[in-house]
């Protein structure tokens, strides 16, 4: 463990990794190279095997912005997410993927974005999706504007019905809209489930230019795990045999939160109308199906997304 700075910064970026000597230097750098130098980076190392944590420890120890934390056995996605959240110090707080990155002017964008609208609680900007070679594949504008609004409900309709890949989930944070919130649920879905909550939360805000670099390569979590046991354990390292439901889960924890989160009564109705929408959209009664069905045959929803994929393309940020 490296500790080299005790004064507050203004932004905390949380870089979970777990055996990622391929990229995470990369990832780290981009960080050091942000244009707005007030910040620290916590590495929340989950007991990498390969070269992951002499990479971070030698850049720690020629950066003082930076803490590593490694830890004695693998937890979890989730559970190390989390951890990386819980060791940062600053007022504005974004994970950061080990195989991503972020462009020189990322921080001071999304801060500035943040300090101009009191209510707002997140930020993100346009992604640049790049390859394993750092090539250029497309751009991807997720919508995250269209949770730019005064209405809760408006909000959380838009992240929930939207099809989007949930890019926004590593976008800045105000600290104090995050502290009590779910964080990383340790399901699939909970990047979902956590944008939903922070919609209800406050105003999401984009920056539209691409200053994100987000990695597709074949070793990235939703490309690797394609079964429901595979997805399960990456989240949660202690339910590698259990058996898991996730649209229920992700459905039962948006119940929760408009049950539990700060509404007016009329705002509450709204959400729980969304709520009714939801299953008729972006095939979550479906994906409802092949939840009951994978606890049977484990690939299936793999095979069921090839299948969507065949008849009616990729989603929208998925490449």
């Amino acid at each position: 463990m490296t500790i080299q700075s005790t004064s507050k910064p203004l932004v905390s970026i949380g870089l979970p990794v777990f055996n990622g000597q391929n990229y995470v230097e990369q990832a780290i750098r981009s960080v050091l190279d942000q244009t707005m130098g007030d910040l620290e980076l916590v590495i929340s190392d989950n007991a990498s095997t390969d070269r992951t944590g002499m990479i971070c420890q030698d850049l720690a120890a020629s950066d003082p912005r930076i803490r590593y934390f490694r830890n004695d056995r693998n937890l979890g996605a989730g559970a190390n997410y989390n951890l990386a959240y819980a060791k940062s110090r600053g007022l504005y707080f974004k994970w950061l993927a080990h195989d991503d990155r972020i462009k020189p002017g990322y921080l001071a964008a999304t801060v500035a974005a943040l300090d101009s609208t009191p209510d707002a609680i997140l930020c993100n900007a346009v992604v640049d999706y790049i390859d394993s070679a750092d090539q250029h594949i497309a751009f991807y504008d997720s919508g995250l504007s269209g949770a730019d609004h005064p209405r809760p409900s408006h909000r959380f309709s838009t992240m929930i019905l939207m099809s989007h890949s949930c890019v926004d989930f590593f976008g800045l944070c105000r600290r104090a809209a995050i502290a009590d919130s779910m964080l990383h649920g340790p399901f699939h879905g909970a990047d979902r489930a956590f944008l939903a909550q922070m919609a209800l939360r406050g105003r999401l805000l984009q920056v539209k230019e691409p200053l994100v670099e987000m990695r597709e390569h074949d070793q990235r979590y939703t490309r690797s795990k394609q079964d429901a046991k595979g997805r399960a354990a990456w989240h949660d390292a202690a339910k590698a045999k259990a058996r898991s439901l996730p649209t229920w889960r992700l459905y039962r924890e948006y119940l929760d939160l408009v049950r539990k989160e700060n509404l007016t009564p009329a705002e509450r109705t709204a959400c729980r109308l969304a709520l009714v929408r939801w299953w008729i959209v972006n095939w979550n009664s479906i994906r409802a199906s092949v939840d009951i069905g994978a606890l049977a045959w484990p690939r299936l929803p793999h095979h069921a997304e090839m299948v969507k994929i065949r008849l009616f393309g990729k989603a929208p940020g998925h490449f």
